[in-house]
């Protein structure tokens, strides 16, 4: 396992569709970089399903 340090934030396209094992089924493309949000800002995975404001 490789531990990052989360610099950017990214904005992808998702729907809801996930599998038992908590995977989404479907590609997530990206759609653009968020340069107005910081790491800080989003929640860790699990942590919350709030969007990133803007």
């Amino acid at each position: 396992m490789l531990l990052v340090r989360p610099e950017l934030v990214a904005e992808v396209s998702a729907d809801t569709a996930v599998d038992r094992d908590g995977v989404f089924r479907h590609p997530m493309p990206f759609q653009r970089l968020r340069l107005d949000v910081t790491a800080e800002d989003v929640p860790g995975f699990g942590a919350g399903r709030a969007a990133a404001a803007g």
